[in-house]
């Protein structure tokens, strides 16, 4: 089992994905801005999960593939949450951990533009650069995804000429 830790920045909390996040998980895959360059998303049987994202219980197979993920040591997501109230704001976390790990990220509408997913990645890249054993950190995405690739860039990756599923291959040494 994975260990996970809780990572606090100026104005938020990641913590660990669990149910308790399901109102919020919804609330965010529920957005068609968000779910449009997700890709397949599968629960953890390896059964489709529709987007956008219609019922909590949709949220609920989508946080058991995440506690399955981190259970088995390969990848995990961590809520982000905002300020005293914990409003539910995003997820950040790792498809894959070592030696390349694999950022991903998703943050609801409403908090766009704000620099919330520049700081909670940040956050999460400094704990996983703090694994010696990590080279590289990778983020795969669309060329569409013009946000997404601002962030990358501010993250300091460059991107590469592999491609996975339509998305490029982004890469930052560590």
């Amino acid at each position: 089992m994975l260990e996970v830790p809780v990572l606090e920045t100026e104005r938020m909390t990641l913590a660990p994905l669990c149910a308790e996040h399901r109102d919020g998980v919804r609330a965010l895959w529920s957005q068609p801005s968000v779910a449009r360059h997700s890709g397949t998303v599968l629960d953890q049987f390896g059964i489709p999960i529709i987007m956008p994202m219609t019922s909590l219980e949709d949220a609920d197979r989508l946080i058991a593939f995440w506690d399955k993920a981190q259970a088995d040591g390969w990848g995990f997501r961590w809520a982000v949450s905002l300020g005293a109230a914990q409003a539910f704001a995003g997820m950040v976390g790792f498809n894959s951990l070592k030696p390349n790990a694999e950022i991903a990220y998703h943050l609801h509408p409403d908090y766009w533009g704000q620099g919330m997913m520049v700081e909670a990645c940040e956050a999460a890249l400094e704990w996983v650069v703090s694994d010696a054993s990590v080279r590289r950190i990778d983020a795969f995405v669309e060329p569409a995804n013009g946000r997404s690739i601002t962030l990358a860039g501010r993250l300091g990756m460059t991107a590469t000429d592999d491609m996975s599923n339509g998305a490029t291959r982004y890469e930052r040494l560590v």
